[in-house]
């Protein structure tokens, strides 16, 4: 099996494009289309539907894209794991992250441990926690740092960070400052959700249910997919929300939008997730020692 067929087959998946897939491979159109329909005929199956509408996988194309991401993944593994055996640690580090930490944690925490490790390049890709923890039972990343906590036989997963989740209004919002403010009296305000899947859209609905309400007794204005775009829902006036504090600390300091402190905030944890197979390769478990000196901070 020649890896580059494999390559040139998963970047046209992604790109459902010949042409694209050939630029991001600094390739030929006529050389990629060469490469896939080698792969065909050595597998003796049609891997690939070349449509009117674009280029689509065939059942049989799905599955050998899903194999050959895991096959060019743990080749990777392979060759950051070789590296390990050098003096220097280096090597690639691909890190999941919900949009909280990956925005708000994980930058600084990087920053010093590439002045510990310089060699090693860091990757990061952003997504809701359930896409994060799937894409790393999948093998198409090496860590996820999430705000969901999902029991699994496959990862080791442990507590990394703190933070808590606080109630933000518009600037100018009636709502009062008051030290035994009724939360009863919000629900006759539209409320701004974040996505399905959001770790803090999970941890607001377990703020309600402690505080007897639920996300029915409230109209909803609009779900959205970041905190930074539902700090700018709030701040237009669209609604109110409950955001982690790490993510409204600056907007409230901008003036964007008012916190209200004497609402009792929610406390939250947000988790480090590795496959128990991978904890012990040399930049995982270097990465993993390097969080629980807890040499990062919040």
């Amino acid at each position: 099996m020649n890896f580059k067929k494999l390559e040139a087959f998963i970047s046209v998946l992604e790109k459902r494009s010949f042409s694209e897939a050939a630029a991001a491979l600094k390739s030929s159109q006529p050389a990629i289309s060469i490469k896939i329909k080698s792969l065909e005929e050595e597998l003796g199956i049609e891997l690939l539907d070349r449509g009117r509408s674009g280029v689509h996988p065939t059942r049989a194309g799905i599955l050998v894209y899903q194999t050959a991401k895991e096959i060019m993944g743990r080749w990777g593994q392979l060759e950051d794991d070789l590296l390990g055996f050098q003096d220097t640690l280096t090597g690639t580090l691909t890190i999941g992250a919900s949009t909280i930490p990956g925005t708000y944690l994980i930058p600084g925490w990087i920053k010093k441990f590439r002045t510990l490790y310089p060699k090693v390049d860091v990757k990061i890709e952003i997504n809701d926690s359930r896409k994060v923890l799937n894409n790393l039972i999948d093998h198409q990343i090496d860590v996820g740092i999430v705000g969901l906590h999902q029991q699994s036989a496959k990862m080791i997963t442990k507590v990394v960070a703190s933070d808590s989740l606080v109630l933000i209004v518009p600037v100018e919002h009636e709502i009062p400052q008051s030290s035994h403010l009724d939360f009863n009296l919000l629900k006759k305000y539209d409320l701004v959700l974040r996505e399905e899947g959001s770790g803090t859209r999970k941890e607001m609905e377990e703020y309600l249910e402690i505080n007897g309400s639920s996300l029915a007794d409230f109209n909803s204005s609009i779900s959205i997919g970041s905190s930074e775009a539902v700090i700018s829902a709030v701040e237009a006036g669209l609604g109110i929300s409950f955001i982690s504090k790490l993510a409204a600390v600056p907007a409230v300091k901008a003036n964007r939008v008012k916190m209200i402190e004497t609402l009792k905030p929610y406390q939250r944890n947000f988790y480090f997730s590795t496959l128990s197979e991978s904890e012990n390769r040399p930049i995982i478990r270097e990465f993993t020692n390097f969080l629980a000196k807890g040499q990062m901070s919040i």
